[in-house]
């Protein structure tokens, strides 16, 4: 059961460059019925939230992007879906509110609600428990965005199989009508890694891919030694069709300068750190 919390999205007071959207709850005493980690609120009153089962490509990563296009029509399309019509970036008083709620059952080690986000009012009590089921999930932004073809699917343990699959469904119907980057994507077919600009500026791979191979290449001149940098930093995850729990390093192929991922991404639900 996750737990609805009803408050008001924000934008403002904050960089675009952070690439996550801010919530204030009506009633703060609802972050402490979640789960996890304590919640990370603001001296606004603001947290960050992390939306559940996407990732939209990075817009700063340790000083590096994907291409822009893409994480400016997300960034668009999530700020549209919000109902926010006014944002002011870097300010320090959020003034671009939009009513809305969003269902949460634990926070992450940064102090983020892990959450489904829905504009307007559904008419839930705030701080009830909802069980949301694949038709309510079509109603969030997540599902939005995904079935845009402006996110990637990327599960984490503690995510309803239900939900899961419901998600899929959006990723590959954006994938049949060619929506958003989906055309582009590059993850399973691989990319030429010709420096960070080739990711930066041209190829679209799955941000968690993105981020390891910033980490990688900020102090490498090319992709030698890179699945043994994944084999020492183990990220486990387990490859759904299979029920196979393995580490990221397994499902990872170099050859050469080109670097690919051997499993879909809404194939895999990844252990939380």
């Amino acid at each position: 059961m996750l737990i609805a919390i009803r408050g008001t999205f924000y934008a403002g007071g904050c960089s675009p460059h952070e690439g996550s959207i801010l919530f204030k709850a009506h009633d703060p005493d609802n972050w402490a019925k979640l789960a996890g980690y304590p919640v990370e609120v603001d001296p606004q009153g603001h947290v960050r939230l992390r939306l559940e089962g996407i990732d939209t490509l990075e817009i700063n990563f340790q000083g590096y992007h994907q291409p822009l296009k893409f994480v400016n029509e997300a960034l668009d399309f999530l700020l549209s879906r919000l109902r926010i019509r006014s944002v002011l970036w870097g300010s320090a008083h959020a003034r671009d509110g939009a009513a809305g709620c969003i269902l949460s059952e634990k926070a992450e080690k940064r102090g983020r609600p892990v959450a489904l986000a829905f504009p307007g009012d559904l008419g839930w009590r705030d701080g009830s428990e909802i069980n949301p089921d694949a038709a309510l999930l079509k109603h969030s932004v997540n599902y939005q965005l995904l079935q845009a073809g402006l996110a990637y699917p990327t599960y984490y343990q503690g995510l309803p199989p239900h939900l899961r699959e419901a998600f899929t469904r959006g990723w590959r119907e954006a994938g049949i009508h060619r929506r958003g980057f989906r055309p582009l994507d590059r993850t399973n077919l691989g990319v030429e890694v010709d420096g960070l600009r080739t990711l930066t500026e041209k190829d679209i791979i799955l941000p968690k891919l993105f981020r390891r191979l910033v980490r990688f290449m900020k102090e490498k001149h090319d992709l030698s030694g890179f699945k043994a940098w994944l084999e020492a930093n183990p990220e486990h995850v387990t490859y759904l069709p299979t029920g196979r729990l393995t580490t990221l390093d397994t499902l990872v192929r170099v050859e050469g300068n080109s670097v690919k991922l051997d499993a879909a991404p809404e194939d895999l639900v990844f252990a939380e750190n």
